[in-house]
């Protein structure tokens, strides 16, 4: 069960890129996020009134299509106005709301960072960074907790236990490798060109 409240920056960004009807967006976030992701309509329609209510996004009405016309039974179905389906559109308001979120500090668990991640595109290079070596140092921290438990509890649980210990370790050795990447190509990103060099020995 998500957090609330996170699943304003997420719906914010991919109406960012264009309007959406509900169900779409309920596509998307499970298609960028992942499987964990799969958001209930529960959560999602209240998340988008309260956004819709706050000026955030704005509501459109989509145009149904029209039916297919055989015969005359179906030509009075097709007076018949069709079922209309919400679209929401990301406001003026919004994209600043968007632009705060996306740039404050906050928790670097890995929900809060997985969900900034998908839209790091839009952050600036050094917030980008800084909140890379933030989630970096949060991995350390889990890491040599993750030790230490294995050092004093390692005689005391069952190979099952011990097994789900291991697996975590090396899970977070693995991102911290991934962040550390990560962080080497924002630097190289963000590093000023080196200046050139006149050859020594060359004729003007």
């Amino acid at each position: 069960m998500k957090q609330p409240g996170t699943l304003e920056l997420p719906v914010l960004g991919l109406l960012k890129e264009r309007a959406m009807h509900g169900y779409e967006l309920r596509k998307q976030l499970g298609a960028m996020l992942g499987p964990f992701w799969q958001v209930s309509w529960g959560s999602l329609y209240p998340t988008l009134r309260r956004m819709a209510k706050a000026g955030a996004v704005e509501k459109l009405a989509d145009e149904p299509k029209a039916p297919r016309k055989r015969g005359s039974k179906a030509v009075a179905k097709a007076a018949t106005p069709g079922r209309r389906k919400t679209v929401y559109r990301i406001t003026e308001q919004g994209e600043q709301v968007f632009a705060e979120m996306l740039e404050e500090a906050g928790a670097v668990d890995a929900e809060h960072f997985t969900l900034k991640l998908a839209f790091f595109r839009y952050m600036h290079p050094e917030t980008r960074l800084a909140l890379l070596e933030r989630r970096r140092a949060y991995l350390q921290d889990k890491m040599a907790q993750l030790k230490a438990n294995l050092r004093e509890y390692r005689e005391r649980i069952d190979s099952y236990a011990l097994s789900l210990q291991n697996h975590d370790l090396l899970s977070t050795e693995s991102d911290i490798a991934w962040i550390d990447e990560l962080i080497t190509k924002e630097r190289d990103d963000v590093a000023p060109p080196a200046p050139n060099t006149p050859l020594e020995g060359r004729g003007v």
